[in-house]
């Protein structure tokens, strides 16, 4: 990840909303280093309301 990348996904905040089938998912991959807080903030703003969906 770039510079420019890293920077578009810090700019949407530090909060996102997720169903409650999401927090174990996010949880459990923030523990573990898997996926970090950015990438699922960008995955929530993606979506029309705003909120996190495990796939």
């Amino acid at each position: 990840m770039d510079d420019e990348d890293y920077e578009q996904l810090t700019e949407l905040g530090h909060e996102f909303r997720t169903i409650p089938a999401g927090v174990h998912e996010v949880h459990a991959n923030l523990s573990i280093g898997n996926l970090g807080f950015e990438e699922y903030a960008a995955w929530a703003h993606d979506d029309p309301q705003g909120i996190y969906r495990p796939f």
